[in-house]
C-alpha cells in the first residue's frame, strides 16, 4: 500500500495562470519552454478547460517523501494546492512544519 503524507509547505507567490502562461520565478522563459519532467505539461495548453494550470510558491520546508508528515484521520488531497480547513489537520501541521501564525 503507498503511504501518503505531506511533504511540504509553501507560500503561494503568484495566481494561477494557464501553463502555457506560466514564467517561473528567476526565469526568463516560460515553463513549457525549460527541460521538464512531466512528459505531456503541454497537452490541452491552450484549452482553459483541459489545460494544466501552475502557481508561483516559495517553498518554506519540505521533507523527503519517505519521511511524510502523517496521522490517522489527517485530511488527504491528491492535488499539489488546496486550501486547508479540517482544524486538527492544520494544528498537526503547523507543529510538524513549525509554523508560526
Amino acid at each position: 500500500m503507498k503511504k501518503l503524507g505531506y511533504v511540504g509547505y509553501a507560500e503561494v507567490t503568484s495566481p494561477a495562470v494557464m501553463i502555457r502562461d506560466f514564467v517561473p520565478d528567476g526565469e526568463s522563459k516560460a515553463v513549457l519552454q525549460l527541460p521538464l519532467k512531466a512528459k505531456h505539461a503541454d497537452e490541452n495548453s491552450d484549452d482553459p478547460e483541459m489545460s494544466e494550470w501552475a502557481i508561483g510558491v516559495k517553498w518554506v520546508r519540505s521533507f523527503p517523501a519517505e519521511d511524510a508528515r502523517r496521522f490517522k484521520g489527517a485530511f488527504a488531497n491528491q492535488n499539489v494546492v488546496c486550501e486547508l480547513r479540517d482544524s486538527q489537520t492544520i494544528e498537526f501541521l503547523e507543529r510538524e512544519f513549525k509554523i508560526s501564525n
